[in-house]
């Protein structure tokens, strides 16, 4: 699945851009997410904890399912 990161701000700075494709194995809980962000871009890692994440829109809660 791919998925499209839009990025604000530090965690623009933090990856170097403020869109990027990212390329996922099947969906992943929101929590999951995070735990691959900070794997796949570790300068994200320390931003990771106070970063909201939007689903579609809508900030998401650690339970959502991102498909």
């Amino acid at each position: 699945m791919q998925v499209r990161l839009l990025a604000f701000a530090s965690a623009a700075q933090a990856l170097r851009t403020r869109a990027r494709d990212w390329q996922l194995a099947g969906e992943l809980s929101v929590r999951e997410l995070r735990q691959r962000l900070a794997v796949d871009f570790p300068a994200l890692a320390p931003l990771l904890p106070r970063l909201a994440i939007a689903v579609e829109g809508t900030v998401a809660d650690p339970a959502t399912v991102v498909r």
